[in-house]
């Protein structure tokens, strides 16, 4: 009698070391993705809210350019939004019936849009 014989079986498939080595590639690749859609989202919420910012505070000057504004003043929107709140600031410029009007719109923790337009003096 001789060595016994085996036989070596070659079957396709992967080795446990290759399928983990891939699981923490598609891993990686996933968390890079999230992190990037939440910057963007951010972005996006921040973009939002400046335009909004904006556009509040263009209907603000245009109603308080119909009335006669004093020195300072301040306000919010209301319930519709609530976040958001107003200054209005009347400063003399060189010309004696020209005035400057600073109207800032803010919101959150120091985020703020300032729009300035200028009234002749009646």
């Amino acid at each position: 009698m001789g060595a016994p014989k085996f036989k070596i079986l070659k079957k396709g498939g992967f080795t446990l070391l290759e399928v983990m080595i891939a699981l923490s590639i598609v891993a990686g690749v996933i968390i890079t993705v999230l992190v990037s859609l939440n910057y963007q989202l951010g972005i996006v919420n921040d973009n939002r809210d400046i335009v909004i910012a904006t556009i509040l505070g263009k209907k603000m000057v245009g109603k308080t350019e119909l009335s006669a504004p004093t020195e300072k003043k301040k306000g919010d929107f209301g319930s519709a939004f609530p976040q958001f709140s107003w200054e209005l600031n009347l400063e003399d410029t060189q010309f004696k019936t020209l005035k400057r009007m600073d109207m800032k719109v803010l919101w959150g923790k120091g985020r703020e849009v300032s729009i300035a337009s200028y009234k002749i003096k009646k």
